[in-house]
């Protein structure tokens, strides 16, 4: 018995098609965010958070290449899995250096530093 086909298409193009054809939405790249929560709030939760989103974006990058839509699917939900844990780490960066500055702006106020400068 033949198969009959049901759409326009011929077997052969419709193979062809869903191979790599699975679109990917675009990918919010926080390296930049990851490099100023490093440099201006706290080091080893900015670190954190700049190897998390390189691997992120290598994850992203892997997934555009990639012509099989499961190992696509899979490192796009990685991808984003680490663009998330990056953004947290940015986000405990800078609760930690706004908490470090108001913790030093109430015990400046107060004149427990003064001692310490007193001999310089």
């Amino acid at each position: 018995m033949e198969e009959k086909e049901t759409t326009n298409y011929a077997k052969e193009e419709r193979r062809s098609t869903t191979s790599g054809s699975m679109p990917l939405p675009p990918h919010n790249n926080l390296m930049i965010w990851a490099i100023l929560a490093t440099l201006l709030c706290c080091l080893v939760g900015g670190v954190i958070a700049i190897i998390y989103s390189a691997t992120s974006n290598t994850n992203y990058s892997n997934a555009l290449m990639t012509q099989d839509d499961y190992a696509r699917q899979t490192l796009y939900y990685e991808s984003e899995k680490n663009n998330k844990t990056a953004r947290t780490w940015i986000i405990i960066s800078i609760v930690f250096a706004l908490l470090g500055t108001i913790t030093t702006a109430i015990l400046v106020s107060l004149g427990v530093f003064a001692s310490a400068f007193a001999f310089l």
